[in-house]
């Protein structure tokens, strides 16, 4: 298992979130890392490589819920070690 911090809105700061734990690169072997990915209206989060390899997460409306963001966290650290 892995922890990553996010932002808790609700109780106005950041908890740590235990997940899988992410699996190395399939392109280049390296360790991936999550990025918060935030614009106007939406927010998601992305596991990224330096290489760059890169695995959103499913979109959640901006300021969403904890339990949204924490989803989202969920979905792609996911759909990063499922990929063939």
């Amino acid at each position: 298992m892995e922890t990553t911090r996010i932002w808790d809105s609700r109780n106005s700061r950041h908890a740590t979130i235990e997940h899988e734990t992410l699996r190395p690169c399939p392109f280049c072997g390296g360790t991936p890392r999550i990025d918060d990915d935030v614009d106007d209206t939406t927010e998601r989060y992305t596991v990224r490589c330096n290489c760059g390899g890169s695995m959103p997460g499913r979109y959640v409306p901006f300021d969403p819920s904890f339990q949204a963001r924490v989803t989202c966290l969920y979905s792609a650290v996911e759909r990063w070690n499922r990929r063939g």
